[in-house]
């Protein structure tokens, strides 16, 4: 528990970056779902958090999507002026190295809510694990019902690339592996 700072204020991101088109020119059905889980989380929040009034929400995304993600969020009870957009950050990569920047300058960071499909789990906790590491932050996923071959191919425009963490275990791995073949050969 040592490990993590103290937290001051709540941070939700929610993740809209996509691909598909809706067939009425509106959000598609999947990003409709995060933005439940969007204000599922934002509710639970303002009631269970005593420092729930620091609360700020930043729809990562295209402008007009993004817009329109804001529109059903202020519909569903979130308060306009804690909402920001990032039309910025393409992929999952760009946005935790945006969260990163803002919150490790702070003394108390927030606790960090991040929201997206279910299947953004892996490339989340991936990509969270070499840059915010000892930092409160959950992955909240929401229901996405596409076939596989969607999300396969707009899967692998957020896959990480691989950094320096990557290599650091890799020559740990190597290490230890030879290690114990001197210790027990054969």
């Amino acid at each position: 528990m040592s490990e993590y700072r103290f937290t001051d204020g709540n941070l939700i991101i929610l993740y809209a970056v996509h691909k598909g088109k809706s067939a009425d020119g509106g959000l598609p059905y999947y990003i409709i779902e995060r933005v439940k889980v969007g204000l599922e989380t934002y509710g639970m929040v303002m009631r269970s958090k005593a420092d729930h009034h620091k609360t700020m929400v930043i729809i990562v995304g295209e402008p007009g999507p993004s817009e329109k993600v804001k529109k059903a969020l202020v519909q569903g009870g979130v308060k306009q002026d804690i909402i920001a957009i990032d039309t910025d950050s393409q992929n999952m990569a760009r946005t935790i190295d945006r969260i990163a920047g803002m919150i490790k300058s702070k003394p108390n960071p927030p606790y960090v809510y991040f929201i997206g499909s279910v299947w953004l789990h892996d490339i989340f906790d991936s990509t969270v694990l070499s840059k915010l590491k000892g930092f409160k932050i959950r992955f909240y996923g929401a229901l996405d019902h596409r076939p596989v071959d969607e999300v396969e191919r707009e899967k692998a425009l957020d896959v990480p690339k691989k950094g320096m963490e990557y290599y650091k275990q890799r020559a740990k791995n190597k290490a230890v592996d030879l290690l114990l073949n001197v210790i027990f050969p054969d």
